[in-house]
């Protein structure tokens, strides 16, 4: 176990986040951590477009922050430039893995291996292998001109660059290794959702080790574009709509789904699903991707009442009662169902038998309509609550109802890749689901996950398992922004835990020394 202090970076769609930590005696204590936007000209589609322009961003954040650190690991993301894949091949010894994995990197990546940079490591289980079962080896691809430019960035940023990692290792290393007081029986399986801003990291770890990971191209701001479109409102104001009214509402029936049960929890097989995104296809997203129109003046937020502020205006946006439609396309079944089904109904088959994507249905309906009714001996009290605002209340059901279809496509692909793991592993249970990531704030998005998937799933907190060494955040402020920070938590105590387990990219190049200026030569003694 290596010591010293080291700066997780971590450079999302939106935001840049960056930690920085050190061992203390036999606790990991977070010294900085501040997070700042990612400066939109200088990073598009997870590819640096200005390295100088983002290095200068970088700069000021870590100045913000206070970071003192110079050793930095950092990650690489992007679902056209960066690869992870668990691959199975039969046991050999490390030559010809190497060899081997040439080929895989042929087969794998949608742009060209001489433009690739590799790594990998064999996936040594506890329980070892047996005679002809074949090994797991985890594999990591980046295309290099993407990998150079991300170096490039580092060093500009005065940074030193030690290792460039994928973030799903991040990730599980920060919610499963960093925390030092949690123990798991042998064969743990954990699931974990990372809902980002532009992707969802699907991540399988058993004992601690990835074993299935994918990517989602679906996320928060899938979830803003819903809101801003469905209530005619630009994304800022959407954005500010989610995160102080978003929530999964389960007494409120969702808009029907107008193709039917497949979308959303189907029958149909996945037979053509690989587990992964595909990657270098021409299919295009199904989700929303087009800003919304804007508005020339978009409506507050109504206060709760007592707070003086307008109320929401809703004859003027004509958004009274009726629900907001769903995706208009299903990727996954191209099958026109006319039957309107509840798309968060339990899923069954037609026998009452569990539906073939995903654990087993959930015995009560989560957005269940029925209110019980008091009984009748019991007696009635006066609220000492306020009464709802109903315009605020009824901008609040607007609001999950732009989000609901796409809250649950992201439940079905979750229960995809889960039952594609499963199908690979003899059934193997998944224990519980991890919520972390920007958007897993959502409020009740955990319970809607563990009832439609019926697996026991809660919002991780990274700072939990951390010493906190910092005294320019409130501890309120560091709750609310703790979803954010799993990757470069795990990214900076990547040295701090243990040997780390997992593929990196090779090290960034150092910056190239000036030439030493030659010596003058000694002159010719003479006789």
């Amino acid at each position: 176990m290596a010591g010293g202090t080291v700066v997780g970076l971590d450079i999302g769609s939106q935001l840049m986040k960056v930690v920085e930590l050190k061992k203390s005696g036999a606790n990991i204590e977070v010294t900085a951590l501040d997070v700042a936007p990612t400066p939109q000209e200088a990073f598009e589609n997870g590819v640096i477009v200005d390295s100088q322009l983002l290095a200068k961003a970088v700069k000021e954040l870590l100045s913000k922050a206070h970071v003192s650190a110079k050793k930095v690991v950092s990650s690489v993301s992007g679902q056209s430039s960066v690869v992870v894949r668990v691959v199975e091949v039969a046991q050999m010894g490390p030559k010809e893995l190497q060899e081997t994995m040439k080929w895989e990197v042929e087969r794998q990546v949608p742009f060209s291996a001489a433009d690739a940079i590799m790594d990998f490591t064999p996936i040594n289980r506890p329980e070892g292998l047996a005679d002809g079962q074949n090994m797991e080896v985890l594999l990591a691809v980046g295309q290099r001109e993407m990998i150079d430019r991300h170096a490039d960035m580092i060093l500009k940023s005065g940074l030193k660059p030690d290792a460039i990692e994928v973030e799903p290792i991040a990730t599980g290393r920060a919610l499963l290794e960093v925390p030092r007081n949690v123990t798991q029986a042998a064969g743990h399986t954990v699931g974990i959702i990372n809902i980002g801003a532009s992707n969802t990291d699907i991540s399988i770890f058993r004992d601690k080790l990835l074993a299935f990971p994918r990517n989602v191209p679906m996320a928060g701001d899938t979830l803003t574009r819903a809101i801003a479109d469905g209530l005619m409102v630009d994304m800022q104001t959407a954005e500010q709509y989610k995160r102080e009214l978003g929530e999964v509402i389960f007494t409120q029936q969702a808009p029907q789904n107008q193709f039917g049960s497949g979308a959303f929890g189907g029958s149909e097989g996945f037979a053509d699903f690989g587990g992964f995104t595909d990657f270098g296809t021409n299919q295009q997203s199904q989700f929303p991707v087009d800003p919304a129109s804007p508005v020339t003046q978009a409506p507050e937020i109504p206060a709760a009442p007592g707070s003086g502020s307008m109320p929401f205006d809703f004859e003027a946006m004509g958004q009274e009662d009726a629900p907001l439609p769903g995706p208009t396309l299903d990727p996954f079944n191209q099958t026109v169902d006319p039957t309107a089904a509840n798309p968060f109904a339990p899923v069954t088959g037609a026998t009452g038998e569990p539906a073939p994507f995903g654990g087993e249905a959930p015995s009560v309906m989560p957005f269940d309509q029925t209110v019980s009714q008091p009984q009748s001996n019991l007696p009635v009290q006066a609220s000492t609550q306020p009464a709802a605002d109903p315009m605020r209340e009824q901008l609040r059901i607007q609001i999950f109802n732009a989000m609901a279809p796409y809250l649950s496509e992201l439940a079905q692909e979750v229960r995809r890749s889960l039952d594609y793991y499963r199908g690979k592993t003899s059934d193997a249970p998944i224990h519980e689901l991890l919520l972390t990531g920007g958007s897993a704030k959502l409020k009740g998005l955990a319970q809607f996950f563990e009832a439609e998937l019926g697996i026991p799933t809660r919002v991780a907190n990274p700072l939990a398992g951390l010493t906190m060494g910092i005294k320019n955040q409130s501890q309120s402020v560091l709750d609310e922004m703790a979803t954010l920070y799993p990757v470069c938590i795990g990214l900076a105590a990547r040295d701090l835990v243990a040997v780390p387990v997992g593929p990196k990219m090779p090290k960034a190049p150092k910056a190239a020394k000036a030439p030493k200026t030659p010596k003058a030569p000694k002159p010719v003694k003479t006789k």
